[in-house]
């Protein structure tokens, strides 16, 4: 409460020192003048590919277009973590952003996991048990960016497609 209440009276004194010598700041430079900014301080991106493992000889995998995954991060609090989802490309991979408040969870690694949630019709693979989640692991870590990656996902199974 103390903080807010000192942060209010720098912007009243700032806005009449600003009227009295006839300088308007932008809105941008108050906003970081206060310390806050609207640009991101660091990301994470997560990557992999969802591939389905056929069986027939001739055939040994094919990737899944269409299909979702999701990852889920385990904040430590009581409240429920949600499923970030995105939808894998004609490649059969996908990009995760990581929402900004999963970004400080210590050991990503251990506290986030993978699962693939549906695959489309036309590709009749399956994983070979629900329970199995992929993990991630750190790729790179460049000035507040970071990627992980599943790796291949595979599931089991076959397609109708040929």
């Amino acid at each position: 409460m103390g903080s807010f209440f000192i942060l209010r009276c720098v912007f009243i004194i700032i806005f009449f020192f600003n009227g009295a010598f006839g300088n308007i700041w932008t809105r941008t430079e108050m906003v970081e003048l206060a310390g806050y900014g609207e640009q991101k301080l660091s990301s994470v991106l997560i990557t992999g590919s969802l591939i389905c493992d056929i069986s027939r000889p001739r055939l040994h995998s094919i990737a899944i277009p269409g299909a979702t995954v999701a990852i889920k991060c385990h904040t430590g609090s009581k409240k429920r973590s949600r499923w970030i989802k995105a939808v894998t490309d004609d490649s059969g991979e996908f990009e995760i952003d990581l929402p900004s408040q999963l970004h400080a969870i210590p050991d990503l690694e251990n506290t986030c996991f993978i699962k693939p949630l549906h695959v489309p019709k036309p590709y009749r693979c399956y994983h070979t048990s629900t329970n199995i989640h992929k993990r991630i692991k750190l790729v790179s870590s460049t000035n507040g960016f970071r990627v992980y990656t599943s790796g291949k996902i595979m599931l089991q199974g076959y397609s109708s497609r040929s």
